[in-house]
């Protein structure tokens, strides 16, 4: 897949200014040339010509936490308990397709009931089936009261959990899902892991190659996962300072998924919310953005994920997230980053993704606009390639 793409702004993904006029060759679908200025049409016969003027080149997005097998809407992450393995997997190609088209060309996908996930990424890395790069855990695993979830695999003991993260690196996952919170009736949390097991998921994980994501809606897990070296902290509702800035040393990534919470109050009229239901997603989202200031604060390195499938939310609205993420703090560039080169970082492929570099495989967006003076021109999506070839 040859093609030159000339005359258009880019945003590397690396942080640094835009450059206002560049000129990117992509040959055999990576990325070998780049250079400033304008340049004249090209005369190759075998590459696809683009002229980008007033496009803004970019990063294929990555979503760091979905579940593909969901399609999202009010009843969420239950709807996954009602259908059999081949709907799901139905379910979860159409949703791939779906995020593909909106300019995301990677994901992670972390929990599918009988392993779905796993299935589907290895279909779309065949090119039988389009969708995002996709790093996918198996089963969701937990230690009793983190999920009420029938398709979530339980373990009572270390050996159980030895047992259950092997089969899943046997299967081919790309990264270990777990539990690492339960929550009181009072609404307090605790630690639902324990050190022990912690541990030796972390161990058995990395020396495997893979990461380990940790579901966390309360400190005391968090701080709990942190401290056995777990390399994401999925949700992060409930983070104190202590926690963020053991995180910030620890260098673990947090995945807040705010569009779990807005989703559901801007949904709260259509679905006839309570007052009581109301004001339970309300606090719900105090408590996340003063966690995601708490993270802000200590330098917390910060990653693009909906829990689309997994929660209402559905599937291609990264671009979403990334704005309710700028409301709580983060610069435009700061959002971009956390669904390009920090999200590449996360799922373990930043050398092949994430930024606009030479040697990279051509994942890129054309969008029309400017997503540093209005992040929503990242919806105007002129054009999607995925390893140099043309999407949409």
């Amino acid at each position: 897949m040859n093609l030159l793409i000339r005359n258009v702004r880019l945003i590397d993904g690396n942080g640094g200014d835009p450059i206002p006029s560049v000129n990117v060759v992509v040959e055999n679908g990576v990325i070998s040339w780049i250079g400033e200025g304008n340049v004249a049409p090209s005369t190759h016969p075998h590459y696809e010509d683009i002229n980008g003027e007033d496009l803004t080149l970019m990063p294929g997005t990555f979503d760091c936490h979905e579940h593909f097998a969901g399609d999202g809407g009010q009843n969420g992450v239950m709807a996954m308990n009602d259908d059999a393995p081949e709907v799901l997997l139905v379910k979860a190609a159409a949703n791939a397709k779906r995020a593909l088209m909106t300019g995301q060309t990677s994901a992670r996908d972390v929990g599918s009931p009988y392993g779905i996930s796993i299935t589907l990424a290895r279909q779309v890395a065949t090119g039988a089936i389009p969708g995002p790069r996709i790093t996918a855990a198996g089963q969701w695993i937990q230690r009793p009261t983190t999920w009420p979830y029938s398709m979530v695999h339980t373990i009572e003991t270390a050996e159980q959990m030895r047992q259950v993260v092997m089969s899943q690196i046997a299967q081919g996952a790309g990264l270990i899902k777990v539990g690492a919170t339960g929550v009181r009736e009072d609404g307090t949390d605790y630690a639902t892991l324990g050190p022990e097991i912690a541990g030796l998921v972390v161990n058995l994980a990395h020396v495997a190659g893979l990461k380990v994501a940790a579901h966390c809606t309360g400190f005391v897990g968090a701080t709990e996962a942190v401290e056995a070296g777990i390399d994401s902290i999925e949700h992060c509702t409930n983070i104190d300072a202590h926690t963020a800035g053991l995180m910030a040393e620890k260098g673990t990534v947090a995945v807040p998924t705010m569009s779990t919470w807005d989703y559901r109050l801007n949904a709260a009229v259509r679905w006839g919310l309570t007052k009581e239901e109301i004001d339970e997603s309300e606090a719900r989202r105090e408590a996340s953005r003063a966690s995601f200031r708490h993270m802000l604060d200590a330098g917390v390195k910060i990653a693009a994920g909906t829990d689309a499938g997994g929660s209402p939310v559905r599937h291609g609205t990264i671009v979403h997230e990334m704005e309710v993420m700028i409301e709580a703090g983060l610069t435009p560039m700061q959002a971009i980053m956390s669904a390009t080169s920090i999200a590449a970082d996360i799922t373990g492929t930043l050398e092949e993704t994430g930024t606009v570099e030479v040697g990279k495989l051509a994942d890129l967006i054309l969008v029309d606009g400017d997503p540093l003076s209005d992040l929503g021109a990242m919806r105007n999506v002129w054009a999607v390639y995925q390893g140099g070839r043309r999407i949409r």
